[in-house]
């Protein structure tokens, strides 16, 4: 998407899906989004666009409650998609109250629907399968909202029209939350019902009223609920602008020559910059902590909350397997970390061995039995599970179709594979060094060098011993034998322990009613427990940080 633009003497903006524009206060950046807004038409060959502007306050009514004032716009749905459509172009806080409105009355709809079909099935003579009901869309909402704060239960009584909230075993209505709640409930009222017909999202400082961490999580899990859609937000958070979703970040100016397209993302020290400011307040305020790989705060965070058994353990994303094993162990800056945090650690298996696995140094880190998270749901018995709960797909998904695509990918990515395995075990340390006491003898320069290259051989004898190109070839030889045997013996279930399972799973999901891995995860959060699975019920017993 491309917009020249007036305003800055018609500099060209190229937008990707996910954008950042970056200024500081007075840059120009809300009247650069409105410009923006006054051309999507011209931008999105016709769509619409939705604006959303954070930290405002915003009022939420516990009750739905239709007066003499406003059943007019609200009685009839046309009437209230038109009256809500009037206002996506204006401030959230005055259409929030229509937002509820008209999911509420398209959860009658889908209730509605599914009563018909069901009737139409008995009247047909119950052939095929019962039709299953579409998840209502207040039901959706109030789930991403527990993603998001896994403490707070929404519920809704369609009866008195009353919205309720549950934490800690008390109850009380949406009004009562916190500011930073609200927004989060807000935003997502606002964007759970939005179809093709927008195309554009708008945020103008998108971080206000929430935590870093927080906002993190909330734009990235709406991004991945809409993948269609193109998103430009106006920050000058650079915590906002690193996150890993985002493809363009331009920084704003007064002065149009100074406009610069801000790139090399990937280049910056993310760990540096952003681990301290997003993760450390949340870890404070815990009392235990499961730390994870990754900086992704979308299908990870919704498996592992899965997994666990208590609400209040926070997750926290802490980067690559070192950096895990770091923080658990509390070494270099995390040892001032408080004592009394329970610090529990999970790494993906990976391309790695079970002998570097078994170097990781804690009894606290857990290492898993597959590949990566999303492979759990390419087991074949749980996504099966979850295919037959939806019941939506003509022909249902049987295990022997998941496990011909798990050893189908196996076979075309075999070498690949094996080739990368062969590579993590191939990094080996190497280090020079003499003896203190050799030193401090204050040796002839010629001892010291016959100590030095003595030192230097045996370093050069290690690493020969470990990565000569026989032992290359012969571990490589090695793992395509293993991979083999296991497509020959159709072992789908350790295949998927060298199976990388994220483009397998996005490729599963679909044929399981499912829209993407994301959706699938939620959907067997929904209807399942983990102890209802071997492999997922052994995972969440082994994971549970201990009480502090």
């Amino acid at each position: 998407m491309k917009h020249i633009s007036p305003r800055y003497a018609n500099i060209q903006f190229a937008f990707e899906r996910i954008n950042v524009i970056l200024g500081a206060n007075g840059a120009g950046k809300s009247k650069f989004l409105t410009e923006l807004k006054d051309s999507v038409g011209v931008l999105t060959n016709g769509a619409k666009a939705v604006y959303i502007e954070g930290g405002r306050t915003i009022k939420i009514k516990d009750v739905l409650q239709l007066d003499h004032t406003n059943v007019g716009q609200f009685e009839r749905m046309d009437s209230a998609l038109a009256h809500y459509a009037n206002k996506r172009a204006t401030s959230l806080a005055d259409r929030v109250f229509d937002a509820l409105v008209v999911l509420d009355k398209r959860d009658t709809q889908v209730k509605s629907h599914h009563s018909d079909s069901v009737a139409q099935w008995i009247k047909d003579g119950q052939t095929g399968p019962c039709p299953q009901r579409a998840q209502p869309p207040l039901d959706h909402l109030f789930e991403l909202f527990n993603e998001i704060f896994p403490q707070i239960t929404l519920t809704y009584d369609s009866h008195a029209r009353r919205l309720a909230a549950q934490k800690n075993g008390e109850s009380y209505g949406p009004s009562s939350l916190s500011d930073g709640e609200k927004q989060v409930f807000s935003i997502l009222a606002d964007l759970i019902g939005l179809d093709e017909t927008y195309k554009l999202i708008v945020a103008d400082e998108p971080e206000l009223n929430l935590h870093p961490e927080l906002a993190e999580r909330l734009w990235t899990l709406i991004e991945n609920e809409f993948p269609d859609k193109t998103f430009i937000y106006a920050t000058h958070s650079i915590n906002f602008a690193l996150r890993k979703n985002v493809q363009k970040v331009y920084v704003l100016s007064s002065d149009s020559a100074n406009i610069a397209e801000f790139e090399g993302l990937d280049s910056l020290p993310r760990a540096d910059v952003t681990a301290f400011l997003g993760g450390l307040p949340g870890i404070l305020s815990a009392n235990r902590v499961l730390v994870t790989e990754g900086h992704e705060k979308s299908f990870d965070a919704i498996f592992y909350r899965w997994l666990l058994s208590d609400n209040k353990i926070e997750i926290y994303p802490g980067g690559g397997c070192t950096d895990v094993v770091s923080i658990v162990s509390k070494s270099g800056l995390w040892d001032k970390i408080s004592t009394r945090i329970s610090l529990h650690g999970v790494v993906d298996a990976d391309f790695r061995d079970d002998e570097y696995l078994a170097t990781l140094g804690s009894s606290c880190v857990h290492t898993l039995r597959l590949h990566e998270a999303e492979s759990y749901l390419c087991v074949p018995e749980i996504i099966c599970a979850v295919a037959s709960r939806i019941g939506s797909q003509e022909n249902p998904l049987a295990a022997i179709e998941v496990e011909s695509c798990i050893l189908s990918l196996l076979q075309r990515d075999l070498l690949i594979i094996a080739a990368r395995r062969v590579f993590a075990r191939s990094r080996i340390a190497l280090a020079v060094s003499v003896e203190k006491k050799l030193l401090a003898a204050a040796p002839t320069r010629e001892a010291l060098v016959a100590a030095i290259r003595s030192a230097a051989d045996v370093e050069l004898a290690k690493a020969n011993s470990m990565i000569s190109p026989p032992q290359i070839e012969s571990a490589f030889d090695a793992e395509v034998a293993k991979l083999k045997l296991l497509i020959e013996t159709r072992n789908s279930i350790e295949a998927l322990r060298y199976l990388p399972s994220k483009e397998l799973l996005n490729s599963l999901a679909p044929r399981a009613g499912c829209k993407n891995g994301a959706d699938l995860m939620r959907s067997l959060r929904r209807n399942f427990k983990p102890s209802d699975f071997s492999l997922t019920g052994e995972l969440s017993r082994a994971i549970e940080p201990a009480a502090p």
